[in-house]
């Protein structure tokens, strides 16, 4: 499932610079998604935007022209106030468990919304009959990122780096589970938002902070995500792997183009009621290939600034 959630003036994140056009934007990504997951995903596999709002007609009707069904749940759990950071993100953890407790599948996935999902999720499947699948974005001690959301982490709940524990910093962009797993998953998820609540503990770091104390806590159950997946940077910070074509990932993940390469393979395929044949088409879109035009020259300008 792709989990969308639009609460006027809250928080999406950091990552969208259009806010006037932020509905839009984001649902041109879902269609981009849930369009892709039909795609390379058999009949019995269920592909389904959740959200709360009505989406506006023109994705609705791409949506339902493919059979991905459109799921309304109410942003009543996980729910902080608007003014916090990345407070639009929480809503993934409140769809799952609307989905889960609504519709009774035997495994269940979300991804984020700007996402390409480019081959079957079988073998992702078959690793949940073990595991929780989470996807770890490989933060060391030498990234600020990493060293701040353990600070974080260490002043709400010091008890986590008992005898030199490090949590693993986990991506907000993937889960996968069976329905035990799930059950297990999203209770302590609730667990841990009860605790923020009533510490009146506010994070920087989204979701993902709920996402990384829970799977520490789980231990053996999580297993790392990362031949699934992988978050590609392809904006003026390049940080990119060739697993899209080489031992490929399922799931590409590119945040730098929401605005961007992402609307491209809508207007250009997804509005058009079809996904593109090569998918070497889609790695040029997202920039995986090469760097955009629009990257090059903001470096050249920033190279003349110093």
């Amino acid at each position: 499932m792709i989990p969308y959630a639009y609460l006027e003036n809250s928080n999406t994140g950091v990552n969208i610079a259009n806010r006037s056009k932020q509905v839009d934007i984001y649902m041109k990504n879902c269609c981009v998604a849930c369009l892709s997951a039909k795609k390379y995903n058999d009949s019995d596999t269920d592909v389904a935007l959740v959200t709360n709002i009505d989406p506006p007609k023109e994705y609705r009707d791409i949506l339902e022209s493919h059979k991905i069904k459109i799921i309304h749940a109410d942003f009543d759990l996980f729910n902080f106030s608007g003014e916090y950071t990345w407070a639009l993100a929480f809503y993934k953890l409140c769809a799952l468990h609307h989905v889960l407790h609504e519709y009774d599948y035997d495994y269940y996935a979300y991804l984020d919304s700007d996402v390409f999902i480019q081959s079957s999720f079988n073998n992702i499947w078959t690793e949940c009959d073990a595991y929780i699948l989470l996807y770890d974005i490989n933060h060391g001690l030498q990234v600020k990122h990493y060293q701040h959301i353990l600070s974080e982490m260490r002043d709400f709940m010091p008890s986590l780096f008992s005898n030199g524990n490090l949590p693993t910093h986990r991506g907000g962009e993937f889960f996968a589970a069976n329905r035990a797993n799930t059950l297990i998953f999203i209770k302590n998820c609730e667990e841990i938002y009860a605790e923020m609540c009533q510490k009146k503990f506010n994070t920087t770091h989204g979701d993902e902070f709920i996402i990384s104390i829970v799977a520490d806590k789980l231990g053996s159950l999580v297993k790392n995500a990362g031949a699934y997946i992988y978050r590609f940077w392809t904006g003026s910070f390049r940080l990119i792997s060739t697993c899209y074509m080489y031992n490929p990932v399922v799931v590409l993940h590119v945040p730098a183009e929401k605005e961007f390469g992402m609307l491209a393979v809508y207007d250009k395929y997804i509005k058009q009621g079809r996904l593109p044949h090569n998918i070497n088409k889609v790695y040029r879109l997202l920039h995986l290939t090469h760097r955009s035009l629009r990257t090059r020259i903001a470096q050249l300008v920033k190279r003349f600034k110093h």
